[in-house]
């Protein structure tokens, strides 16, 4: 059983359009880096 993968340790592997694509140096995965990029939480007024 494969447990998930964080992915901290990354690497810039090619940009196209605009658009760079890292592979995880632990899992091998590619993907854009956007991807990685926490989304911040909007705060909620009650």
């Amino acid at each position: 059983m494969q447990t998930a993968c964080d992915h901290t340790r990354t690497q810039i592997i090619a940009r196209r359009d605009g658009v760079d694509y890292v592979e995880c140096l632990d899992c091998h995965q590619v993907f854009e880096a956007e991807d990685l990029e926490p989304v911040p939480a909007e705060d909620e007024e009650e």
